[in-house]
């Protein structure tokens, strides 16, 4: 019997961390798609894997493309399933097919775009990929739906539009607002926003979550200057 890959590669993510055990002792005896969707993660990650060669990697990428389309033909609506195919739609540039699948993801799971309540606890039994790679190497901060949340929320935000500042639309930036997996470049992007639409600053309610960069602004004395023009 093969060594699957994903047990192994999935520790180097920092929000798998917490999560590996549990996907590793779940019972998967009664899920009928857990073999081909084990093969298909595993075929991801190879696309992943920087020591081969080009090629192979985009064959093994290209690979995990069709487990993935023949998991969704055999009826596998996995959660997990969804977020890593709609991460290889953006891997490969797809990124309207990619919004699309987001948007239907979001009509059928609503509680990724609603406040979850106190009690409620996610869990999830399959191994998963965020749908950006920028979430790789964020720890989960609460509770693991709202991890997701963010992850979902942001892959939208962000892939809709260059920038948040041609959308004129706040919903989404305000459904992460008391998320603690936020990341910066959502606390900025609803910042400039808000300058934007001429709306007041947002009181800050969670601290961003760092990116690479130190958590400094470099450039508060501009905002601040652009805040103070657009009160005149």
């Amino acid at each position: 019997m093969n060594q699957m890959l994903w047990p192994v590669r999935l520790a180097d993510y920092a929000y798998a961390q917490s999560l590996l055990i549990g996907w590793q002792i779940a019972d998967h005896s009664k899920d009928k798609h857990w073999k081909l969707f084990e093969t298909a993660l595993d075929s991801y990650l190879r696309s992943q894997d920087d020591k081969l060669a080009l090629e192979a990697r985009y064959h093994a990428l290209l690979e995990s493309l069709d487990q993935f389309k023949t998991l969704f033909a055999l009826g596998d609506g996995h959660l997990a399933t969804q977020m890593i195919f709609i991460r290889i739609l953006f891997d490969l540039g797809e990124d309207a097919a990619a919004i699309a699948q987001i948007e239907s993801l979001v009509q059928t799971m609503t509680w990724l775009l609603e406040p979850l309540h106190e009690d409620l606890r996610i869990q999830i039994n399959r191994p998963f990929l965020p749908l950006l790679h920028e979430c790789d190497q964020r720890p989960l901060r609460g509770d693991l739906g709202t991890w997701i949340q963010a992850a979902v929320i942001e892959a939208l935000e962000i892939k809709r539009a260059p920038s948040s500042y041609f959308q004129n639309d706040l919903s989404l930036l305000k459904k992460l607002a008391a998320n603690p997996n936020r990341g910066a470049e959502m606390a900025r992007r609803e910042r400039l926003l808000r300058l934007r639409l001429g709306l007041p600053k947002a009181v800050a309610t969670v601290t961003p979550l760092p990116t690479r960069r130190k958590q400094i602004d470099p450039n508060a004395a501009v905002w601040e200057s652009l805040e103070r023009q657009a009160q005149i």
